[in-house]
């Protein structure tokens, strides 16, 4: 568990270490705020494609061998972005970085699906979705002091130090979890009927599409907050982190809570209520700016209502969609299931990058939609099919 949460750390930190650098790069390299804010769409759409190619290779020739080739892809990405000179150059090398990245995640889910099932999956799922959200969310406190010791490019280099790190720890202590008798080789035909088959399990894409939705709201905050909080509210690069501490606090509280109700409570009980309380936080959000209260002390309450919401909802719907399909197919359906949840995420971020932001109102519509839809196909996709007894 601890190297599985290792691997969710590398591959979200490197998503947002470099938000407080992002006006200050944006000066350096000669280029608009929409292009930089690039950088962040850049990786995730890189890593919802390649994701889906990841997934089969796991389930092919296990989980081993992709997992340490894609620390080292990862990891020269990183190299490759602290030296880039222009801006084309930064985002593809934030698209390497991201496909080595993408392994992390893709393997590290199909191993919990390997070793786990029912409310154990539920746990462990939920350690890691806590990872997943206070990695990323306590990198820009980092980033900052990186950025005013020593400027932007060294955000990245303490990702490559990161990924490799973790890809000697990976190296001398993961055994494989996939044995022989269960790997599957497919070819491009058999891959895509696989996951047309898998499109069509309405239980699956309605958890999955529910994870995508929230994790869309967390993306557009995580692009739009450095310049609504640094460029509008005159927060200082250093502080960014420390006003945005209400997410993964609030999201540690909804994953804990979670994780203690998993023995006696629905996870789709427990999906209703965070769905709940992630729109009331974002609703919030866009009621503050309109009302002119909107600052970087009174968004942390109802940022604090959405993560914990968030926290609820995120592990819940990644163990039922994992636990929706036979495990021979976990590596593919934790593939798709993440290019879905990140191709929203980099589509709540291109959103983001073409809206100029007056205040916190264009953050927090954005969030309250993706919320909103969340919710939506959970009531529209989950809740019709029969209740089975692990729900």
């Amino acid at each position: 568990m601890a190297l599985l949460v290792a691997l969710m750390v590398t591959s979200q930190v490197a998503i947002t270490i470099f938000l407080p650098s992002l006006p200050s790069m944006a000066g350096d390299l000669g280029t608009s705020q929409a292009l930089v804010q690039m950088t962040v769409s850049a990786y995730l759409g890189a890593f919802a494609i390649a994701q889906l190619v990841v997934g089969p290779i796991s389930d092919a020739i296990g989980r081993r061998k992709p997992l340490i080739a894609g620390l080292i892809l990862f990891t020269l990405g990183s190299i490759a972005c602290a030296a880039a000179p222009t801006i084309d150059i930064l985002i593809g090398a934030r698209m390497a970085q991201a496909i080595g990245g993408c392994a992390c995640l893709v393997v590290g889910r199909a191993i919990v699906r390997d070793t786990t099932d029912g409310a154990a999956a539920t746990r462990a799922m939920a350690y890691l979705g806590m990872s997943l959200a206070v990695a990323p969310m306590l990198a820009p406190l980092l980033g900052g002091q990186l950025e005013t010791a020593f400027g932007w490019q060294s955000n990245f280099l303490f990702t490559a130090l990161l990924g490799g790190l973790t890809l000697i720890a990976t190296i001398q202590t993961l055994e494989e979890t996939l044995p022989m008798e269960a790997r599957r080789l497919t070819n491009t035909g058999a891959l895509a009927r696989t996951y047309l088959r898998l499109s069509m399990m309405g239980k699956f894409m309605g958890y999955s599409f529910c994870t995508a939705a929230m994790g869309a709201a967390f993306q557009a905050f995580l692009a739009g907050a450095p310049f609504a909080l640094i460029v509008v509210m005159d927060v200082p690069p250093e502080q960014l982190g420390y006003f945005i501490m209400a997410v993964p606090i609030g999201y540690i509280i909804g994953n804990y809570i979670s994780s203690r109700m998993s023995q006696r409570a629905s996870r789709r009980r427990m999906i209703w209520i965070g769905g709940i309380l992630a729109v009331v936080g974002t609703a919030v959000l866009v009621l503050l700016p309109l009302s002119g209260m909107d600052s970087p002390y009174t968004l942390i309450i109802p940022l604090a209502f959405y993560s914990c919401g968030s926290g609820f909802v995120v592990p819940n719907s990644l163990a039922g969609a994992l636990t929706a399909v036979e495990p021979a197919a976990a590596g593919s359906a934790a593939a798709l299931g993440g290019f879905v949840q990140m191709g929203a995420g980099f589509v709540s971020t291109i959103i983001m990058a073409s809206l100029v932001p007056t205040s916190f109102l264009q953050v927090g519509m954005v969030m309250f939609w993706c919320c909103v839809l969340s919710l939506l196909v959970f009531v529209l996709l989950v809740v019709p099919r029969p209740r089975a007894a692990t729900d």
